[in-house]
């Protein structure tokens, strides 16, 4: 159970951080981290709504997840998938326009992350059975 409130809170945490710090200062995170431009509003309403929004929100969720024990199992798989997937397109996306930025050291905090989570979902049902 320590590894799994350890994953939540981790990626809540993180989460929660990286998604207010784009809703407060979408320039600058977006050019420091992304590379992306926002001379436009929609950029901005769009970096503040994705990177902001979502991971904020997603991280709310996780947090709260690692403080109640019924929504562990539900926030664990959220990870997974939500890291996997990130992981996966991070790394196809490297591979069709090579190393940029900080996504080589990011694909591999996802990366990372998700298994952690399936190991983490694996102890929890290899001590449930």
């Amino acid at each position: 159970m320590a590894l799994a409130r350890f994953v939540l809170i981790f990626t809540g945490l993180s989460f929660a951080g990286y998604g207010v710090a784009c809703f407060l200062y979408p320039v600058a995170v977006a050019g420091y981290f992304t590379g992306l431009g926002m001379a436009a509003p929609a950029g901005l309403i769009e970096v503040r709504a994705m990177y902001g929004g979502l991971q904020a929100g997603f991280g709310v969720f996780c947090l709260l997840a690692g403080f109640r024990r019924s929504w562990t199992v539900p926030g664990l798989t959220a990870i997974a998938w939500v890291m996997g997937a990130l992981a996966v397109a991070r790394v196809a996306g490297l591979g069709l326009h090579g190393m940029a930025g900080w996504h080589g050291p990011v694909a591999v905090y996802e990366a990372v992350t998700a298994v952690l989570a399936i190991v983490a979902l694996w102890r929890l049902r290899a001590v449930a059975a």
